[in-house]
């Protein structure tokens, strides 16, 4: 499996994880308000993943371009990033809860299926000589 194909999967799960997280907290919040405090708080989920968000995606979706040329993709996953950061950075506690979330799993959305269209593009585009 190429470099690419592999980060566009962890870049895809990643992005799910922020999903889940987006829908899993508000639910955990409402059962167990010790939860928050058990987990350090929100704010350091955010930042853990956003570390783990940007590079993931920007090496992807750089090594896919390589591959196919499609700007669009590229342009997708960078404003997916962009909405991802700005939400975390400027949206939490700032912003409601719900517009924060929405806002999130858009953003989340987005870079996702930049990194599906990546991966898919790339598994067309892609050849495979004989002697590798």
């Amino acid at each position: 499996m190429s470099a690419s194909r592999l980060l566009d999967r962890i870049a895809i799960s990643l992005s799910a994880i922020c999903i889940v997280h987006c829908l899993a907290v508000p639910l955990a919040v409402a059962i167990l308000p010790i939860a928050v405090l058990g987990l350090g708080g929100e704010s350091h989920f955010h930042a853990a993943i956003l570390w783990l968000v940007v590079p993931v995606s920007v090496v992807g979706l750089i090594m896919g371009f390589r591959e196919h040329h499609r700007a669009r993709i590229a342009a997708a996953g960078v404003l997916g990033m962009a909405i991802i950061a700005y939400a975390s950075i400027y949206g939490h506690g700032q912003w409601p809860f719900s517009v924060e979330m929405i806002v999130s799993l858009l953003g989340s959305l987005l870079l996702a299926g930049a990194h599906w269209a990546n991966f898919a593009v790339v598994r067309k585009v892609h050849v495979h000589h004989p002697h590798c």
